[in-house]
């Protein structure tokens, strides 16, 4: 089922030399499916992965972040024909005037991984083929920066797993060339691989600078991650591990790494987690001292991580399936944070391939009563951004399901209000950028979820601390009602305004519906 992906393609559908398989994955603005030769002739692999942007279909603003994206990652995957990097068949636009929904979107025709680190990690944490994965990592970036590239966004969801063991880097759309010392990218990292200097630095009119010990920084998160299980800042949000890299990078703290990082690899992470760009290896001496933490003086080849290919039962494969797609079609192949899954569940089972996504954050949010699998990791992430303790998963999902039913193409031009958060253009403007700062001009509609869900998220922790500590009602509703109304009407009322009551009331109802026991 293709009906919520940011670029629904059927089944059957073909683009070039290519039929569309099963979906693998989705994000706010990309898809990913399989994809399979039918003709034009032999050369090259039959098995593929189309990756659909929908350059043709967006709005003019989307239009143009989305083709930078593209651009960038089309302009790494032509120039750079590396071992450690994925690799591109050919690019293609769709020409499909009956189609205007797909018509002029652009197609990354990719080499098809088995899996990712990701995956790898969530079925098998801290792997016994740890260290040659990583060195085949160091060596994909070694290669990316001999070219004078850097990555940008390196993360376990961007390292894929190839059928025969090797390792690919992979998701280059934040990729940028190197100016001498620097590079200019996309403001949008992942927090948790991000160096401190990076995490409140300015923006300018060519996106942020960046220079290449960002990657290594990144690198070094990673090792300690798949060594260890763990992250080397403390922190069970990635906002409290960003006050701690700040602590960190400012001499208020130490690096405590954990016990469990073998001896060998200890100097190895010290070196590319320091706290400034100035003492951090560089990535040939990184490549150097990998190899001899791995125990490999020349290029690895890891054993085969992934399960061979053989007959399995439903069963098997609908939990293999269910982990795949949670973790490697979530991030795989540089789509956002935001996917769903198709396919069949097993006999007798509810375990189908989006299973592991519906179960993400069971701890903090009830996964057995109706909260769409698409949006849990968008839920979970958003309200682990805000150190307000009010600010919670389920407050989130709960007004989300009174918003809009989770409806991401809600459309109400009286109110003027659109989008499954229900946003207003003019106050959106407010909250979208992740660095605080308003957009440029007011956003058009529609509104995707992974814009209007983080910044609900935003505009919910600037109210928390605004509230009267003396109000007397569950503080979550009354930050729901706030984002109705606003902070001080609610502080005015001494609580919900009376015309609010219905609104806070089925909020209060969906709190205690998706809140774990023992959360409420």
């Amino acid at each position: 089922m293709t009906g919520t992906y940011a670029v629904p393609v059927p089944k059957g559908y073909r683009v070039g030399a290519w039929e569309v398989r099963e979906p693998i994955a989705t994000g706010a603005f990309g898809s990913v499916y399989a994809g399979r030769r039918t003709g034009g002739g032999t050369d090259g692999p039959r098995e593929v992965a189309l990756k659909f942007l929908p350059t043709g279909t967006s709005t003019p603003r989307q239009l143009h972040h989305l083709r930078e994206l593209a651009e960038r990652e089309v302009d790494v995957l032509r120039r750079l024909k590396q071992p450690r990097l994925i690799r591109m068949v050919e690019t293609l636009t769709v020409d499909d005037p009956g189609r205007p929904e797909l018509d002029g979107s652009t197609v990354l025709v990719l080499e098809k991984a088995e899996g990712s680190l990701s995956a790898l990690l969530a079925v098998t944490p801290r792997p016994d083929a740890g260290p040659g994965l990583l060195a085949q990592i160091c060596e994909g970036l070694a290669q990316l920066h001999r070219a004078g590239w850097v990555h940008g966004d390196l993360k376990p969801a961007n390292v894929l797993l190839m059928a025969d063991g090797s390792v690919r880097l992979a998701d280059f759309n934040m990729a940028a060339e190197l100016e001498g010392t620097h590079a200019y990218t996309s403001a949008f990292s992942t927090p948790d691989y991000t160096p401190p200097e990076l995490l409140w630095s300015g923006i300018g009119e060519r996106g942020r600078r960046i220079r290449a010990s960002a990657d290594v920084w990144a690198f070094g998160v990673l090792a300690h991650l798949v060594l260890t299980g763990a992250f080397p800042l403390p922190g069970a949000t990635p906002a409290a591990r960003r006050t701690a890299a700040a602590a960190y990078a400012s001499g208020t703290d130490e690096l405590r790494l954990s016990a469990g990082l073998p001896d060998a690899w200890r100097d190895v992470v010290r070196a590319c987690l320091t706290r400034t760009h100035a003492e951090r290896i560089g990535v040939e001496d990184l490549l150097r001292r990998v190899r001899e933490a791995a125990g490999a003086g020349r290029p690895s080849r890891l054993p085969r991580l992934l399960p061979a290919r053989r007959r399995r039962s439903r069963r098997s494969v609908a939990v293999s399936a269910a982990v795949a797609t949670a973790t490697v079609a979530l991030l795989g192949y540089g789509v956002d944070r935001w996917a769903l899954s198709g396919g069949e569940p097993s006999a007798g089972s509810n375990a189908g391939p989006n299973a592991a996504a519906a179960a993400y954050g069971a701890d903090v949010l009830r996964t057995d009563r109706g909260v769409p699998a698409a949006y849990r990791l968008l839920i979970v992430e958003t309200a682990h951004d805000c150190p307000s303790e009010d600010v919670t998963a389920p407050l989130i999902a709960a007004m989300l399901k009174v918003e809009s039913d989770f409806d991401p193409d809600l459309s109400d031009p009286v109110k003027n209000e659109y989008g499954i958060a229900r946003w207003t253009p003019k106050v959106l403007r407010w909250w979208m950028n992740e660095d605080g700062t308003p957009g440029e001009t007011v956003p058009e509609p529609p509104f995707p979820p992974a814009e209007s869900v983080p910044a609900m998220g935003r505009y919910l922790c600037w109210i928390a601390p605004r509230l009267d500590d003396e109000l007397r009602e569950d503080r979550r509703v009354l930050i729901a009602a706030a984002y109705r109304t606003s902070w001080d009407r609610v502080n005015d009322a001494g609580g919900v305004p009376a015309e609010y009551r219905a609104y806070a009331g089925r909020v209060a109802h969906y709190l205690k519906e998706y809140a774990p026991p023992g959360r409420r």
